[in-house]
């Protein structure tokens, strides 16, 4: 499981960081590893609809609530024992505080996800596109959003695009490009990595 380290960074997380610079935007990702908010993203501006590995909820779940990874991580890492792989204290493994229960990642794999903790960054999106005015301009960059989950990320993107006048689409993506034929005018397929475009605007 992942517990937030602010010092970790990743170059192309910090390259689109410094493109996007002063301008109004928004993160959606797929990815739970809280990487955009490690890297220069306002944490507040992004919405993880899979969850999150720094965040740990009861696998009943008895209650709505997440706690922080890192003190359960802790407990667990200064129990481990490297020579024989495993916890050499059973009561420094993660359970809820609250009935007792083993806690796992907040991740969605399962009815135990607590959509509580990221909804709240979803309906702060969608008043931030609601609230945009009717003549605003819209840029959609989507980037590597695959097919195993379309619905997470490729569909509503697309649909923002559908719905909002001004906004275009450039999705970013080298084996899944294409784009729907009804966006064809306002959309662009880039058949390659991420790195490649960023070289290419910073060129």
């Amino acid at each position: 499981m992942r517990a937030p380290r602010p010092a970790v960074t990743n170059p192309l997380y910090r390259r689109l960081r410094s493109l996007v610079g002063d301008r109004e935007h928004w993160v959606m990702t797929s990815n739970v590893d809280a990487l955009f908010a490690r890297n220069g993203f306002a944490p507040d501006r992004v919405f993880t609809p899979q969850g999150d590995y720094g965040h740990l909820p009861c696998t009943v779940p008895c209650v709505q609530e997440t706690w922080a990874a890192r003190p359960f991580l802790d407990r667990v890492l200064a129990a481990y024992d490297r020579e024989t792989g495993r916890v050499t204290d059973p009561s420094a493994l993660p359970v809820c505080p609250n009935c007792g229960a083993d806690l796992f990642p907040n991740v969605r794999v399962g009815p135990e996800f607590v959509d509580a903790a990221h909804m709240p960054a979803g309906k702060r999106l969608s008043h931030w596109l609601g609230e945009a005015p009717g003549a605003a301009h819209l840029l959609v960059l989507e980037i590597g959003a695959g097919c195993n989950t379309p619905g997470v990320i490729r569909w509503p993107m697309e649909n923002v695009v559908r719905h909002t006048p001004g906004a275009r689409l450039v999705r970013v993506n080298p084996d899944h490009p294409e784009v729907p034929a009804d966006l064809r005018n306002r959309a662009l397929a880039v058949p390659f990595g991420a790195d490649l475009l960023l070289d290419a605007l910073a060129g």
